[in-house]
This record gives C-alpha cells, sequence and structure tokens, in this order.
C-alpha cells in the first residue's frame, strides 16, 4: 500500500523534509494589494514574500484558502494516482476553513477518483482521511515529522491517523511577535473574529497597558493567551527557548521533535540566546529539531520576526 500525507501550507518544515519524504502540499493563496501569491512552500517564494510583499501589506490584505471544489481537484491531480491511502494534517479548524474544505472534498472524491485511477492504470481503492491538527505552524509541524517517523517504521496507516488524532491534544505551541505595531495595524475583520489573524491578535493585544512589551503566546487546547511578558523580544524568545529546554530535560516529551519556525530567514532563530542550549538538550536525547520559515500565513498576521515553537507534551504552566 503507498501511504501518502499531506499538509497545508500553514505547516512549518524545512522545504528539504518535505521534499525527501514526498509531503504533499496543499496552498494557499496570500493576497497582498492587487498580488496573489500561491504559498506551496516554495522557498524562494517565502524569502521574496518577506523581503518584497510584507512590508506593502494592508489591514484587508491576508490568507486565501482553496474552496471545497478547488480542493478536491487538487486532491484528483496530485494525490489519488500516487497513493493508495493519504492522511491530510491541517491547520487548527478553529481557525481556518481548510479543515472543513478538505472534508468536503474528501466526501466529493468518492464519486471521482476511481475513473481518475483507472484512466492511469492504477487498480484498488482509494481512502483519503483528513485530521483537525489543532494547532499552527510549527505545532504542525511536529505531527507531520511524527507521522513521516510511524511510516518509517511501518505502522498501519489507520494506527498512524489514530496516534496523530490523540497527539493533537497534546500540542504546546507558543509565538513571539517581533513588530506588535503590525499587529495593531492589521486590526479586525469584521465577522471574521474565528480567522488565524484575528483570533492571535485578539491574544496578543489582550495585554492592553504592556503593548510595548514583547508577550509570549500559549496556544495549548484551544486557549489563547500570553503566559510571559518581557520588555524586549530576545527576552521573551529565551524564556520561551529555556522553557522548551526543560521540558526536555525533563524527558517530557511524547514525541521526538522539537519544531521552531521564523518570519524569515530561520538562522536568525540560533543567534537567539537559549538555542544553543535547547539544541544540545534536544541532541543529547535524541529529539530532532526541525527549523523552517513562517508560513506566509503567519507572517502576514504576525509580522517580520515572528516565531514559533512547538512540541507534544502534557500541558503545564509557564515558568
Amino acid at each position: 500500500m503507498r501511504i501518502g500525507l499531506v499538509v497545508d501550507a500553514t505547516c512549518d518544515l524545512p522545504p528539504e523534509f518535505l521534499a525527501a519524504n514526498n509531503i504533499r502540499v496543499l496552498p494557499i493563496g496570500i493576497k497582498v494589494g492587487e498580488k496573489r501569491i500561491i504559498d506551496d512552500r516554495d522557498p524562494d517564494t517565502t524569502l521574496r514574500f518577506y523581503s518584497e510583499d510584507l512590508p506593502k501589506v494592508a489591514p484587508e490584505d491576508g490568507s486565501v484558502p482553496l474552496t471545497p471544489a478547488e480542493t478536491q481537484e487538487w486532491f484528483l491531480e496530485q494525490l489519488v494516482t500516487d497513493f493508495d491511502y493519504v492522511i491530510c494534517l491541517t491547520v487548527s479548524s478553529a481557525r481556518s476553513p481548510i479543515f472543513e474544505n478538505a472534508t468536503q472534498a474528501s466526501f466529493g472524491l468518492l464519486q471521482n477518483y476511481r475513473e481518475r485511477r483507472t484512466a492511469a492504470g492504477v487498480n484498488g481503492p482509494f481512502a483519503l482521511r483528513v485530521v483537525d491538527s489543532q494547532t499552527v505552524f510549527a505545532g504542525l509541524a511536529v505531527l507531520v515529522a511524527e507521522g513521516v517517523r510511524l511510516l518509517g517504521e511501518d505502522s498501519h496507516p489507520n494506527a498512524i491517523r489514530t496516534r496523530l488524532e490523540q497527539l493533537s491534544n497534546q500540542m504546546n505551541t507558543f509565538l513571539v511577535a517581533s513588530d506588535l505595531g503590525h499587529i495593531r495595524r492589521r486590526g479586525f475583520q469584521k465577522g471574521d473574529r474565528s480567522s488565524i489573524g484575528d483570533r492571535l491578535r485578539g491574544a496578543f493585544l489582550g495585554i492592553g497597558s504592556m503593548l510595548d512589551m514583547k508577550p509570549v503566546l500559549s496556544l495549548v487546547q484551544g486557549e489563547d493567551k500570553p503566559v510571559s511578558v518581557s520588555p524586549n523580544y530576545e527576552k521573551s524568545a529565551e524564556r520561551l527557548l529555556n522553557f522548551a529546554r526543560a521540558r526536555v530535560e525533563a524527558g517530557e516529551l511524547l514525541a521526538p521533535h522539537m519544531c521552531l519556525s521564523y518570519a524569515g530567514d530561520p538562522s536568525a532563530l540560533r543567534d537567539l540566546p537559549g538555542f544553543d542550549a535547547l539544541e544540545s538538550a534536544c541532541r543529547e536525547r535524541g529529539i530532532a529539531v526541525h527549523l523552517a520559515m513562517l508560513s506566509p500565513t503567519g507572517g502576514i498576521n504576525l509580522g517580520a520576526g515572528a516565531m514559533s515553537l512547538s512540541f507534544a507534551a502534557e500541558p503545564k504552566p509557564f515558568a
């Protein structure tokens, strides 16, 4: 059986990891003025977004997911002849319609895939299961990396899907924004308070009088809240990296992955205080560290220099 993994473009994994493991990326449109960018995690496109497009972002700009019909057509073109069983992991359904659109598309696919497979000379049934990651950005990356690990152990696809669904309830995802002015300027879109952008803006700006401070935002089990506030970005990042290191050293991770992403060149993460100690702790305990660019969806909402960090573990107070 040919088993495949699909993620949407909010998943923050390095492009070389995605390519090496034949992970297909469901694209997302990014609207900046009259320009529409197709985000499929191509590194050159993402770098151009950060260098050329992000400075021009207006309040009305944002990400535009594929419709159910567009998603179904993409599934037909990209998946049904290459795989027999596909697990599709999406950004949290509480923050984006991607999960719902992919689920609708998977139902419609049942009526159409046989003709496409027959024409390609492929026999046998095709199955696609859509999983709500219940997280964002680096959190989605952790689940995908774990899916790859389980595939490498020849686990049954149903067992992999069940394991990923279980882990989705244990994701510890954190965000640090460098430019709160960008978040403030973005404002709120009417009738769209459930979107990724508005949910994150509401949580970040909820610090009120401390607006000029740099908070660490926690996204754990559906709750978005600041868990630490520092006078500068480097200090907030250091507190987050030290917290993650402590969880690693305590042996509390439920999957051997630590994922970090950055709104820009991810090599900048290595210059942050606390990164070397975290990487060393992970290396000593067999935890893979994955560094990637933050998706344009994340960048357009959080601004340049934002970072995301995630791991799977039982929730624990930030300290």
